[in-house]
């Protein structure tokens, strides 16, 4: 189609019709603007911002953990409890709320096995024994756990420091 055949089609419409696909006209180029351009801008922007405020978040968690980690490490950190490997090792995953399904004790070292547990309440109980119970974690075995998050300790192997 050429542009005189078009004015020809124009001129052909009596100025009701031509009002009409005007109306129509403007109202499918508002939709397509809205749909190719503002809507997908607006979305974008939005999808930023969530993970500006996730990384705002894991900024802070950093942060505040660092410095717990040099206030511990300044203060001589690493204690020393006393009692049996087992009893600490319990004691502290009761606190941690993690459940324990298996403890095997092989001369100065204990393995432990737990089938589900929360990834960061792992990694809080394993600091946890570092720093203030004065263990080590000598080798440890872990797997994807059945959720999100969520982790298997196929085996840890801990002793003292």
């Amino acid at each position: 189609m050429n542009i005189s055949a078009i004015k020809t089609w124009w001129q052909g419409l009596n100025q009701r019709e031509q009002k009409l696909v005007l109306t129509m006209g403007s109202a499918i180029t508002i939709f397509l603007l809205y749909g190719l351009v503002w809507q997908p801008l607006n979305e974008n922007l939005t999808s930023t911002e969530k993970k500006l405020a996730s990384r705002q978040a894991l900024l802070t968690w950093v942060a505040d953990n660092t410095a717990r980690y040099q206030s511990v490490k300044l203060s001589g950190g690493k204690k020393t409890s006393s009692g049996s490997l087992s009893s600490i090792i319990n004691r502290t995953a009761n606190q941690q709320q993690l459940t324990i399904t298996r403890m095997q004790p092989q001369g100065d070292t204990l393995q432990v096995w737990l089938d589900s547990a929360a990834f960061t309440q792992l990694l809080f109980w394993l600091e946890n024994l570092a720093n203030n119970e004065g263990l080590r974690v000598q080798s440890i075995d872990i797997t994807k756990g059945d959720k999100e998050g969520e982790v298997r300790v196929r085996r840890l192997q801990l002793a003292r420091q």
